[in-house]
């Protein structure tokens, strides 16, 4: 009897265990080590992934591209008032110390290390790992009615097996909404220790405690083009890296995405798949690109020169979807959706979704100290750093006003201010036109780095081959080691020159070229090193010149051209 009774326990906990790992799986199908999760109701979780920004502090950020800069005549250029290139910029809104403990454990060794004398620091936010799963979503919005009513939750009733785990589609851009508002409201009734907190310490009143929305569109596409596990350049490629092990070459789409491959002649049919079927982004996000498309918190607004355009329209739906074939899926794919169907319905369709994001306010009452600190510091004059045309410059708007002044003490005021404004603003024009100069030699220096490492590549490739003819094979053993290194060493180097390219953007061609010119007539005293020099010099600001316009830079071409001037072969 006692056997059948502990047989029939141990039945009883095995099933329990399998509940749970049935559960995870449907929620987590492809666990990664550095998962975060908050709880659902019905035993479920919504599992997210961290992104990070390393920043000075809350009101610092970080400018990045969006969208794509279609060349004309390639497939997408008559719609780049869409999704073309633009500019943006993007922060997180939590630090280490705002988040949970369970969190801190999993994310803080994750994290560059920082101390007391490293000005940067990393700042996270939170998006979804999957995207909403039909499951996640009756089990969300089953407890509408209980948290409204203040009533018992219903008996858990959602749907299971493969149709739980398919992305939840067919509802509004409202009901994505509401999604949040109910999921938020349930967190904060039952778990709010497990929110994260800007601020964390602080009274819960304060407006630092975190809940859940629809990611902005910025956080989105900085998310899927892999965020911080990704360099520069590669973060305004048209899609994230897809680098298979032990290559270097991107793996296939299809690896990652879910879309419709009947074009490229696979014969295999478009549909909806399950969360977790193919292989993750950078940064460990899952579906992306294709499957459901994606809405996000923002209304439309076109591309206009280089920026978002000035009015608002419907909703902004982000990645593309299964119905769609690979020339058309990129990262900063992007459609526009009224918010009504024509019979004045709420729009949805059979291939929009939405993941979640976890939010907070941007300048809750724990962070103004803080807030008011930097923008004293920086956020007056910030603007101050980008060339200004004299209607926008302030030191002659002030001038006007002084002039036009009929008191006399109130001129003489305003004029010591202006005088100090003045002296301010050259301070700072003084020191970017150094970092400019700085910047092309530095680069010029990274050139003649690129140029070293090609050389000793040769070398070593040679040795190698002399290795093999003369049948050493632990010679070419040693040699293929050091030639790995050394293709390595040269397509770093070659990365840093494209991110000095990008930064060569950020200053006035007038400024560049009059900077080039100093550097050219210093560089042009020294022997021998100053002429290759100012060869590396020049075709770095024929390089920034070509990246102003056409905002990327192909690293198999500049190396081609680097080598070239020096007389080498890549």
């Amino acid at each position: 009897m006692y056997k059948l009774l502990g047989a029939c326990v141990a039945l009883s906990l095995a099933s329990l265990a399998w509940a749970d790992e049935a559960s995870d799986k449907l929620d987590n199908p492809k666990p990664l080590p550095d998962d975060v999760s908050l709880p659902l109701p019905c035993e479920g979780n919504m599992v997210f992934r961290y992104a990070y920004i390393l920043a000075q502090g809350t009101l610092d950020d970080r400018e990045i591209s969006l969208g794509y800069p279609f060349a004309e005549g390639e497939a997408g250029y008559q719609q780049s008032f869409i999704s073309g290139y633009r500019r943006d910029f993007i922060n997180g809104q939590f630090t280490l110390k705002d988040l949970p403990k369970d969190w801190s454990k999993v994310i803080a060794p994750q994290m560059p290390k920082t101390d007391a004398k490293t000005p940067l620091k990393p700042m996270l936010y939170f998006i979804g790992k999957y995207e909403v799963t039909a499951r996640q979503y009756a089990q969300v919005m089953a407890q509408a009615q209980s948290l409204a009513s203040g009533e018992p939750a219903p008996a858990c009733d959602v749907p299971t097996g493969m149709a739980g785990r398919l992305p939840k589609v067919k509802l509004s851009r409202f009901e994505a909404e509401r999604f949040s508002a109910v999921y938020s409201a349930w967190l904060m009734k039952y778990h709010r220790e497990l929110l994260p907190v800007s601020g964390r310490g602080a009274s819960a009143e304060d407006g630092g405690l975190g809940f859940v929305r629809l990611p902005t569109e910025v956080e989105w596409e900085y998310a899927a083009r892999g965020g911080q596990a990704v360099s520069r350049q590669d973060l305004e490629g048209r899609l994230y890296p897809r680098r298979a092990e032990g290559s270097e070459s991107d793996g296939p789409l299809a690896d990652y995405a879910v879309f419709n491959q009947v074009a490229g002649g696979t014969g295999q049919a478009a549909r909806l798949m399950p969360i977790g079927t193919k292989l993750p982004n950078p940064i460990g996000m899952f579906d992306v690109i294709g499957n459901a498309a994606e809405m996000v918190q923002e209304s439309f607004q076109l591309v206009h020169a280089g920026r978002r355009q000035g009015t608002y329209g419907g909703f902004v739906v982000k990645g593309g979807n299964y119905l769609e074939g690979e020339g058309t899926l990129f990262t900063g794919m992007r459609r526009e959706y009224p918010l009504f169907a024509a019979d004045g319905t709420e729009q949805s369709n059979e291939t929009t979704g939405f993941r979640v994001a976890i939010g907070a306010l941007s300048a809750p009452r724990s962070r103004y100290k803080e807030l008011f600190a930097q923008w004293q510091k920086e956020g007056r004059l910030a603007a101050l750093t980008d060339a200004i045309d004299d209607a926008q410059d302030p030191t002659k708007r002030l001038d006007s006003i002084i002039a036009a002044s009929v008191d006399p003490k109130l001129q003489a005021e305003l004029g010591l201010v202006n005088e100090e404004l003045k002296r301010n603003v050259s301070l700072i024009a003084q020191q970017r036109e150094e970092a400019a100069g700085n910047l092309i030699q530095s680069a010029a220096l990274v050139a003649e780095t690129i140029s070293n490492y090609n050389i000793r590549l040769a070398n070593l490739q040679k040795s190698r081959q002399q290795a093999v003819d003369s049948k050493d094979e632990a010679s070419t053993q040693l040699f293929d080691m050091a030639i790995t290194n050394g293709r390595s060493a040269l397509d770093g180097a070659v990365a840093i020159y494209i991110d000095n390219l990008a930064t060569g953007t950020r200053y006035t061609d007038a400024v560049i070229q009059a900077q080039f010119q100093r550097i050219k007539e210093e560089l042009d005293r020294k022997p021998v090193l100053g002429k290759s020099l100012v060869t590396r010099a020049t075709l770095f600001v024929r390089h920034v010149g070509n990246y102003r316009k056409q905002q990327r830079a192909d690293p198999a071409t500049i190396l081609k051209e680097l080598l070239a001037a020096s007389g080498q072969r890549s």
